[in-house]
């Protein structure tokens, strides 16, 4: 195995990780559904985690993630940020049940939302900031440039605005914009 090979690997290693939280997560939810007060906007979320932790490998696959190719140990480090920290945003997208009795989805997504949404608003970012260090310079052409900065720009205020029309309007865009991202990803 070349260097590519095991950076690859340690990718894969900790984004699984992630979507074994959130599958998990799920499952004990699906598990527990007579004690759960359901409440669709945190699986409208997992929903968007997934879709993100497809993207990413398949941005791996596509080569166009520099993670494959760390010129030293710091740029290496540097490029496990993104991953890490979609490690934590999938875990964090839907709740532990962990205790017996009643369950309140809704209240427990308000309660969390702020950790959740800086962690999104800081994964998006850093993906960002990922792809113009692999370059030197960014590479969007106009529409995906706006759809980066119009998602951060939606993502930023969840931290804070407590509205569940806006929470309920950001996972919906960022569903759409997702999935149409990866329909019209293709094979080079």
């Amino acid at each position: 195995m070349d260097i590519r090979d095991h950076s690859i690997t340690l990718v894969s290693v900790i984004v699984g990780l992630g979507l074994t939280e959130l599958l998990a997560n799920l499952n004990r939810l699906i598990r527990s559904r007579r004690d759960v007060r359901w409440y669709p906007l945190p699986l409208l979320w997992a929903a968007v985690c997934l879709i993100l932790v497809v993207n990413l490998w398949w941005g791996i696959y596509l080569g166009a993630i520099g993670i494959a190719t760390p010129s030293n140990a710091g740029a290496f480090l540097l490029y496990l940020v993104v991953p890490v920290l979609l490690y934590l945003v999938c875990a964090a997208a839907l709740p532990e049940v962990r205790e017996v009795g009643a369950f309140d989805l809704r209240a427990s997504y308000y309660a969390s939302s702020r950790y959740f949404s800086s962690l999104l608003f800081a994964y998006v970012a850093a993906t960002m900031l990922q792809s113009y260090l692999a370059v030197g310079h960014l590479q969007w052409d106009a529409v995906t440039a706006v759809l980066r900065v119009g998602i951060l720009a939606i993502l930023l205020p969840l931290a804070w605005v407590t509205r569940p029309w806006y929470h309920w309007f950001a996972a919906t865009f960022m569903l759409v914009v997702l999935s149409l991202r990866m329909m019209t990803q293709t094979l080079q």
